[in-house]
């Protein structure tokens, strides 16, 4: 097990339960004992696959984590979950330039710890195609369905998992599938989208690109409308510009800083971009998740 220490505070239940990823799940842990290698259960851990790694992470403390993975060793593994959870983040510098929206201080200091992740692009596309108009359990099963059916197995501490499959591996995946396992109307977008992406290599380059060219590319895609869009740039390509809108966020903007009245999507990322600039995406995931757990 190893530890890793972030920069100011870190909450996994905040960061992972906050409906940003989906392939994250609270876990019972397991640590090998005994001389034949036997794995019995140990604490409150989040189990989840990134990038080809399976990790399981458990809070060591407000600004420490500690993990075990496979089949990637806890040296080599380490750097990828440092910046998967974005633990470099100077959330305490973010805390003291938002802290004067009385709103948003409100639920930073509820939601202490929450921090954007940096998704493999490719990943975080595909979910949140899958995403509308779903909610997080039915997603979460969708995504499993295609790294079970699609992706490589890992194995690890004894259980069998997947890694999510490339676009090459979906790319011959026909609309008839989507449709017969429950992705609706998204099947169509589904079908194709892995088809047109792969000539486009490498979507980290995204986050080299300026905001607007980068967004511009993925609505250029079937089944990313701008909601899509926003999530993918935020939670995966670093564009802290992206204001992801949705029903929760655009209710938070209309009672707490709009006086009520209704506001279209455009309206709440144009106020957003001018109110919190290249923090928006933060300012979101924090809006987001606030007025989520009040409307619960």
């Amino acid at each position: 097990m190893m530890l890793l220490h972030a920069n100011g505070p870190i909450s996994l239940e905040h960061t992972l339960g906050s409906g940003q990823a989906f392939r994250w799940r609270r876990d019972a842990g397991l640590r090998e004992s005994g001389p034949h290698g036997d794995w019995r259960r140990d604490g409150d851990w989040w189990l989840g696959v990134v990038e080809g790694t399976v990790y399981r992470v458990r809070q060591e403390g407000p600004q420490a984590i500690a993990f075990t993975c496979g089949p990637l060793d806890e040296q080599a593994a380490a750097p990828l979950l440092t910046s998967y959870l974005r633990l470099d983040d100077d959330l305490p510098a973010l805390y003291r330039r938002l802290r004067g929206d009385r709103r948003l201080g409100a639920a930073m200091r509820q939601y202490e710890g929450l921090r954007l992740v940096r998704q493999a692009p490719w990943e975080c596309l595909v979910t949140f195609v899958i995403s509308a108009y779903s909610n997080i359990p039915r997603i979460a099963r969708h995504v499993e369905d295609l790294a079970q059916t699609f992706g490589d197995t890992l194995e690890f501490a004894g259980e069998t998992h997947h890694r999510f499959p490339s676009p090459a591996q979906l790319a011959e995946t026909g609309e008839p599938w989507f449709r017969e396992h429950g992705f609706g109307y998204r099947a169509r977008y589904l079908s194709r989208l892995s088809v047109l992406v792969m000539p486009l290599g490498d979507l980290t380059a995204l986050r080299r690109a300026p905001f607007q060219e980068a967004r511009s590319v993925l609505l250029a895609l079937p089944g990313v409308g701008e909601k899509v869009a926003d999530c993918v740039l935020a939670f995966s390509l670093d564009q802290g510009e992206a204001f992801p809108v949705d029903v929760h966020v655009r209710r938070a903007v209309q009672v707490w800083y709009g006086e009520g009245e209704e506001r279209s999507d455009r309206w709440v990322r144009e106020w957003a971009h001018e109110r919190f600039g290249p923090d928006a995406a933060y300012a979101q995931q924090y809006l987001f998740h606030y007025q989520r757990q009040r409307g619960r």
